[in-house]
């Protein structure tokens, strides 16, 4: 071993040496290739010190899977093109193979003892990384101060990993820092002293949030979705650099966790493939004669990288989704696509079991996604329940309409009712014909809130709905907002209550089945458009109310006239009070459907509408012979 003190771990890195005094300090781990570069730099030879080091590090590559990485980069980044790259400067030089113009930039840098208090160095010193692992053939003049940066800013790096400001970091910059760039110059400086224990820190790390960030079936926590594809992104450019170097990043539970957790993200994934809910995505609405996933195809080949490392089985209806949207990309149709298990609906696959349902709900994770199907042009629901607020992410056939805080402000006998406590999912089920799902908060002397949903699998509706309950003898007024995605627009129909929006290619209609329909008929509440949102206004003279909204985007039934009413419930042949039970019918073509909601707790049968239940909750449909069918009924 050297006895230089340029090594990882060392305090001190002297940034005003000479290069030929620099390799001089630098601490090498004994081996034979080290002995070379020794003699060589004993001897003045920087150019030869370059190609050397150069050639030691390519010979520990895979020379196929480096070359591939190299080809793709742009597969593993949740971004497009270089503007929009955190180093889009240095990343644009690298695009350009403008080698000069990056050397004097290195050069620079070299004098800049504080970068590390600057957002972009770590994506600064991954991409130099990247330039180092490619082997590009330039001279060492030339190349030596892009080495000589990136091995000073991980030495600096690996000294400050473990300092407790990395806890008030976002996960995506906590999984580069503390994860994938020890890891990724652990390979690329593996032959310097001290570089071990970096590099092993930081594959415990990768493991770590891996498996604290994602519930045991891969659901992400809700904090990571936000910073999801760059979070994912980071930790497939890890997985793919130890195959290239032969060092298994993940195995065992860790590796069955990768896997699911893209299945969960093929799940996120919008028409132009985007992920819903991120950050990352975008507010724009695209036509449907756009090809599939061609605004992001970078993401979508990232997780087709990524499911390719984590082995997920090409006959998986996730990597079987992703294949048919990059197919589709590529060749602006798919009408040529082979699967012998795909299939862009469900109603075209012969049989569809549970398993197959690209639905989910985490208690832990305090968040759900309904969703329709597999196809980029599925309709999906994603709910975020993690507090006293509720937030929606709703697209239809993969435009995102609905954006932000589904909110809720309840008033009883004129005094607002303080919603603090956290919504817990007191109901979840998902089936061939629909996702459901209900949020509940109660207090002990009532009153008790009720929140649900349900996105119908084989058709295009959602039924979206506020129940209030136990408020005693008080007045219950209910106000709710649907808030609206940047650039939909939403106008309010003349005639009835109805609301339509416009998305793009996309068209919902949205009815406030409890409210009368024709505008001309008083009634204390409202259902109108206002800015970025829709809010509904209901009241209830005592006890309590429901309140739900039907939204449509069926093309057939575009052009249909809509009728609602509101229903008599009975028991025993006694007309229920509106806040004892609570019946709606909606008919828009042939879509006929019934809501029921029993309010007072009552586990008697009722009626309403050919409807005999006993059940709290009902969403059911009339069929083409008139026979009411539930699509879902909750117990009490």
């Amino acid at each position: 071993m050297s006895s230089g003190s340029v090594a990882f771990g060392r305090e001190c890195v002297e940034r005003g040496l000479s290069d030929a005094a620099f390799l001089a300090q630098v601490r090498w781990i004994p081996a034979r290739s080290i002995d070379d570069l020794q003699q060589v730099v004993a001897a003045g030879r920087i150019d030869k010190f370059w190609r050397t080091w150069s050639k030691s590090v390519i010979g520990r590559a895979d020379r196929k899977l480096r070359q591939r990485r190299i080809a793709n980069q742009c597969a593993l980044w949740p971004w497009s093109d270089s503007r929009e790259h955190p180093a889009k400067v240095i990343w644009t030089l690298i695009e350009k193979a403008d080698w000069v113009k990056l050397s004097r930039w290195a050069r620079q840098q070299l004098s800049n003892s504080d970068a590390w208090t600057e957002d972009n160095t770590a994506f600064q010193l991954l991409a130099l990384a990247e330039v180092l692992l490619s082997g590009e053939l330039v001279d060492a003049e030339v190349a030596l101060p892009v080495w000589r940066l990136a091995l000073t800013w991980a030495i600096e790096l690996s000294v400050h990993q473990c300092e407790p400001e990395g806890c008030e970091l976002s996960p995506d910059q906590r999984l580069l820092l503390c994860g994938e760039l020890p890891w990724a110059l652990g390979q690329v400086f593996a032959d310097i002293d001290g570089v071990t224990k970096f590099k092993q820190l930081g594959q415990q790390s990768l493991r770590n949030e891996l498996i604290e960030l994602t519930d045991g079936d891969g659901t992400p926590a809700v904090s990571l979705l936000a910073h999801f594809p760059r979070w994912l992104s980071s930790l497939t450019r890890s997985v793919e650099l130890g195959v290239i170097f032969g060092e298994s990043l993940l195995e065992g539970e860790s590796l069955l966790r990768f896997e699911d957790v893209l299945t969960k993200a093929v799940m996120l994934l919008d028409r132009d493939g985007h992920m819903l809910i991120s950050t990352d995505g975008r507010s724009v609405t695209s036509k449907r004669a756009v090809p599939v996933a061609s605004a992001a195809s970078s993401t979508v080949a990232m997780l087709l990288r990524a499911a390719e490392l984590a082995g997920l089985k090409e006959t998986s209806l996730a990597a079987e989704s992703l294949r048919f949207r990059e197919f589709v990309a590529r060749y602006g149709s798919s009408d040529k696509f082979k699967s012998d298990t795909f299939a862009e609906s469900p109603d075209e696959r012969p049989i569809v079991t549970d398993s197959d349902l690209p639905a989910l709900q985490s208690d832990w994770a305090d968040w759900a996604c309904m969703r329709n199907w597999w196809h980029a042009d599925a309709n999906t629901a994603i709910v975020v329940y993690n507090g006293p607020t509720v937030q929606l992410e709703i697209s239809l056939f993969g435009i995102p309409v609905f954006s932000g805080e589904w909110s809720l402000n309840v008033r009883l006998d004129g005094k607002p009712l303080a919603i603090n406590q956290d919504w817990k999912c007191i109901c979840w089920t998902s089936d061939p014909d629909m996702d459901y799902m209900e949020l509940q908060i109660e207090w002990p002397d009532g009153p008790m809130l009720c929140r649900q949903l349900m996105l119908s699998r084989k058709d295009h509706f959602l039924v979206i709905a506020d129940a209030v309950s136990q408020a005693g003898g008080r007045r219950v007024d209910l106000e709710s907002s649907f808030p609206l995605r940047g650039g939909v627009k939403a106008k309010a129909d003349v005639p009835t209550r109805e609301v339509r929006v416009t998305a793009g290619d996309v068209k919902a209609r949205c009815f406030p089945v409890a409210l009368p329909d024709d505008r001309l008929l008083s009634t204390v509440g409202s259902f109108d458009a206002e800015a970025n949102t829709i809010k509904l206004t209901q009241a209830s003279s005592s006890e309590g109310l429901y309140a739900p909204v039907v939204i449509d985007w069926s093309p057939k039934r575009a052009a249909r006239e809509a009728e609602w009413r509101t229903l008599t419930v009975t028991e025993e042949r006694r007309k229920l009070a509106s806040w004892e039970a609570a019946g709606h019918r909606l008919r828009l073509g042939d879509l006929h459907l019934v809501l029921f909601r029993s309010l007072d707790g009552s586990t008697e049968s009722r009626a309403v509408l050919g409807l005999h239940t006993n059940k709290e909750s009902v969403i059911a449909q009339f069929n083409e012979k008139g026979y009411v069918l539930p699509i879902v009924s909750v117990e009490a």
